[in-house]
């Protein structure tokens, strides 16, 4: 596809700061490969002094697969095309001998960092979850603000802040002893160095001839200082982002950065590229309505020559449950003909927690899903123990459930036991379950551990026998007999967790329930049937982590996750006040960032776009009734279609 005259601007100003206001679906990535290329093929300019940073490896992988198109391997291996914190280890192993530890230093993760702080905290904090978590925010933030633990100390307004600055210095000090650092290090460092060693400044902006920031608007603090520190004799850079796309102030992002450009940098140049090429006119015209609500230092407008587009239909649901339904039958309905895939389907949502009804559903009418990350359902621990229970039940032969489940909860068999059996089953071509009953044991194992695997043999029997008289019973008496709640709450410890974990079985009690039953629309289930197909379910999700191949599958994810995808038709579901936005921004004032996390969701839609929400809504046990989302009545209304006029007349005012 041929550029743009803004895209060519963009990739031909190469004096002095340029920032590229880059909307949804321009053609961002395009600009950065492209303007690289001139620079290399048309200004003489060295690869080695070229440096394109990101904000993920996969974006930085992606842009060395792309130039490969057009530069040598040579040209790309020169480069530094990196994220800022790869940026950062490269300055501090370049420059190590100007700073106060040794070159064989360690790096801690987030998990490394916890431990740590909770052998140095006091007990009132190390065993409050809520409060070590907040003090390893406030660590972050503090280097990002490049305080020092005196400094800290010094400002604090109360005990808690004092005791936090004190163990920041210790945490601090257990680091330099030990010759680590940390996640922030890595950018905090090597920006002070520069800012303090006018040599070692002057020395990397003369080795940067050209600096290129992807996802800008995504930078914090520190971030920010590191390009000054890099730019400064020349500031030829090229900055590209989007301020209705910063999504992530919870991490310590500040869209700000691009309202300070203009401030340090008088002579910038700002280009918009505001055509886009993914979506169709009505889905944009909506998108630009809903974020023009947002304050803006730049203002852009997002335009298509692509058709104009369906109206964005507004589903209406009575409780969740019809909600998941109707976005099913939908889908189901436009799939019929072949014609559209379900792959062509995202359903995006707030919060991870918005899947479970969703996964129900789908799994339900037999439409094939992809869940990002290891959000599913079916992922989570206790749901794999408790089907893994179920699995032995309707198929006593299954190894894999029986390996899982003999010591979950704790049976003191351990696992030089279980290795005999194994031993012994294969001998004997017998399975697990089977091997547990043979006379042979005796042979192998003490009468005391043979009693333990007879007692569990017995039980497991007694529960085969109780599903074929009442199915409905089965996973409630393995939950009761095993104790299988207490368990996990001596071993979760924390309140939270156990109380999600909890959730999470009454979830699937429910819908076995459910599925056992059947309704008007699905017909009964036996319980191999069901077991059967959530197995199913489990088992493809592992193929899927283990292969990364994309299938004909419905997307679920949150509207995070889905920043940088596009699909053919998007869902953005719970469209209810207190959802999105969510109850927290609305409390904090913080509507903004909601507005654009709405906005990036829209965006991700090429052809059709559905809002979903519901009347009713289940909370903590109770029955809540709820409102539209605010942001459903700052679209144009004539671009909407509503499930009921009555019902939108009933909230919306003119």
């Amino acid at each position: 596809m041929p550029l743009n005259f803004n895209q060519r601007n963009a990739i031909e100003l190469i004096n002095g700061p340029c920032l590229i206001l880059a909307g949804a679906g321009s053609g961002k990535t395009k600009v950065i490969i492209n303007k690289i290329i001139y620079l290399i093929n048309y200004c003489q300019c060295k690869p080695g002094n070229i440096i394109a940073v990101t904000f993920t490896n996969k974006a930085a992988h992606e842009i060395k697969v792309r130039l490969a198109k057009n530069l040598n391997y040579l040209q790309i291996k020169k480069m530094i095309i990196s994220t800022f914190h790869s940026l950062g280890l490269e300055i501090i192993k370049k420059e190590i001998n100007a700073l106060e530890f040794d070159s064989n230093f360690s790096l801690f993760d987030e998990k490394d960092q916890m431990i740590l702080l909770k052998k140095i905290c006091n007990k009132n904090i190390k065993n409050n979850t809520k409060l070590l978590k907040k003090l390893v925010f406030m660590i972050s933030f503090w280097k990002n603000k490049f305080l020092t633990p005196l400094q800290v100390q010094l400002s604090a307004q109360s005990n808690l802040e004092k005791d936090f600055g004190y163990l920041y210095e210790e945490y601090n000090s257990y680091l330099r002893k030990s010759n680590i650092l940390d996640f922030d290090d890595l950018i905090c460092i090597p920006t002070t160095l520069l800012k303090n060693n006018q040599i070692i400044q002057n020395r990397w902006q003369k080795k940067i001839s050209y600096l290129l920031v992807d996802e800008y608007q995504d930078t914090n603090n520190s971030q920010y200082e590191l390009i000054k520190m890099l730019t400064n004799i020349n500031s030829n850079f090229t900055l590209v982002g989007d301020d209705d796309q910063s999504i992530y102030s919870w991490r310590g992002a500040k869209p700000q950065n691009i309202f300070l450009l203009k401030e340090d940098f008088p002579n910038l140049k700002v280009i918009k590229m505001e055509q886009n090429y993914r979506s169709y006119g009505r889905i944009l015209k909506a998108a630009n309505k809903l974020i023009s609500n947002n304050l803006h230092y730049f203002k852009k407008n997002l335009f298509s020559t692509l058709e104009y587009g369906k109206k964005i239909k507004v589903i209406i649901g009575q409780n969740e449950e019809i909600e998941a339904e109707k976005i099913a039958d939908k889908i189901i309905n436009q799939c019929s003909d072949n014609i559209i895939q379900y792959k062509d389907y995202a359903i995006l949502y707030r919060g991870n927690y918005q899947s479970q009804i969703l996964e129900k559903t789908l799994l339900k009418k037999n439409i094939p899903y992809d869940i990002s990350s290891s959000s599913s359902f079916f992922s989570r621990p206790e749901i794999k123990d408790l089907l893994s229970y179920l699995r032995l039940i309707v198929n006593p032969n299954d190894n894999y459930a029986f390996i899982r489940i003999l010591n979950i909860p704790h049976r003191k068999i351990g696992l030089t036991t279980l290795n005999k059996l194994e031993e012994l089953s294969i001998k004997k071509n017998k399975s697990l379950f089977e091997i547990s009953n043979d006379i042979e044991i005796k042979k192998i194992l003490r009468e005391t551990t043979i009693k333990k695997i007879k007692n569990f043999i017995s039980w497991v029997n007694n529960i085969i026998a109780l599903s074929h008289l009442k199915p409905d019973d089965v996973l409630d008496n393995i939950i009761n007999d095993t104790k299988y709640e207490l368990w996990l709450t001596k071993t979760l410890k924390e309140p939270k967790k156990i109380q999600k974990s909890i959730n999470n079985i009454y979830t699937l009690s429910n819908w076995l329930k459910d599925m056992l039953k059947g309704n008007e629309f699905e017909k009964p289930m036996n319980l191999l049937q069901i077991v059967k197909k959530m197995t199913l379910r489990d088992v493809l999700e592992k193929k899927i982590k283990k292969n990364q191949v994309q299938k004909n599958r419905v997307q679920l994810m949150t509207l995070h996750s889905s920043k940088g995808l596009e699909f053919s038709s998007v869902f953005i579901i719970g469209m209810n006040e207190g959802i999105l936005p969510n109850i927290k921004s609305i409390n904090n004032d913080n509507i903004e960032e909601e507005r654009r996390l709405t906005y990036v969701g829209m965006t991700r839609a090429k052809k059709e776009l559905f809002f979903t929400y519901c009347q009713t809504r289940i909370q903590y046990g109770q029955k809540l009734n709820t409102l539209p989302s605010r942001f459903l009545f700052e679209l144009p209304q004539e671009d909407l279609q509503w499930d009921k006029d009555i019902y939108f007349h009933k909230f919306y005012k003119k």
